[in-house]
């Protein structure tokens, strides 16, 4: 029987920087090909760059972001913590599938609308995940009627645009 794997954790010391209103962190270089090291983890695979899901806990908080090839690696920094501050990092290849659940006021309208929701399954898949993250993100029920109304409008009409996407021809 093989010896299971074990996921490495990579621990360094990084200052929080800001690009536009995004902080991020820059992890010291061959970050990425260090956690993808491990092939018989069945990621990385012939496999230099691109994004990388990691878990990160910075000074103690965890939470889920990416490593970016965005000229050195970049991970996002966690919210609330500010721009020059130096942070202790715990990094981790995250392996868990990243779902983002149907909003239930979504699923309801897709139920009555089977023509809608045919165009929403055809969408890709990181399409489908930002309009059900986005919608799970709102506070008010207002604010999410309003927008579940767009995401509908955006979805039946063939020129509708949905921040600035055109949806794929069917």
């Amino acid at each position: 029987m093989g010896r299971k794997e074990k996921i490495r954790t990579l621990s360094f010391s990084a200052l929080i920087r800001k690009e536009g209103i995004n902080p991020y962190l820059d992890p010291p270089l061959g970050t990425g090909k260090e956690l993808l090291a491990s092939r018989s983890l069945g990621v990385g695979r012939g496999r230099e760059g691109g994004v990388i899901p990691v878990e990160v806990h910075l000074d103690g908080q965890p939470f889920q972001a990416n490593l970016m090839p965005l000229g050195p690696q970049r991970t996002q920094a966690a919210p609330g913590k500010h721009q020059g501050k130096r942070v202790r990092v715990i990094l981790k290849l995250d392996l868990k599938p990243r779902v983002e659940p149907m909003n239930p006021g979504l699923a309801s309208e897709l139920k009555k609308d089977p023509k809608a929701r045919a165009v929403f399954e055809d969408l890709s898949p990181s399409h489908q995940k930002e309009l059900k993250r986005y919608l799970n993100h709102l506070k008010s029920p207002e604010a999410l009627q309003r927008n579940v109304d767009k995401v509908m409008v955006y979805l039946r009409k063939s020129q509708a645009r949905w921040f600035g996407k055109k949806k794929p021809e069917r």
